[in-house]
């Protein structure tokens, strides 16, 4: 897959990342926060995955916008 990886979300304060990724785990997901930085600011990403397939990579989309993530969207990583 190109995009093995879906975004739940962006984050400017570490602890709301932190707890999306508790509401990842509670619903059976195994998040990754990830720091970065650009132009100067940091922010923290929510990422599920990899999925290993397109019919995988749609179901947890699925779950990810059935927990409330309308916007969770596949990513490369």
């Amino acid at each position: 897959l190109d995009k093995p990886f879906i975004q739940i979300g962006i984050f400017s304060i570490e602890q709301n990342a932190e707890n999306t990724a508790t509401a990842m785990r509670r619903n059976g997901m195994v998040p990754t926060v990830m720091k970065q930085s650009s132009q100067g600011k940091t922010f923290w990403r929510v990422i599920v995955g990899p999925a290993t397939s397109r019919s995988e990579r749609a179901v947890l989309l699925e779950k990810i916008k059935g927990v409330g993530f309308e916007d969770a969207y596949p990513v490369t990583n």
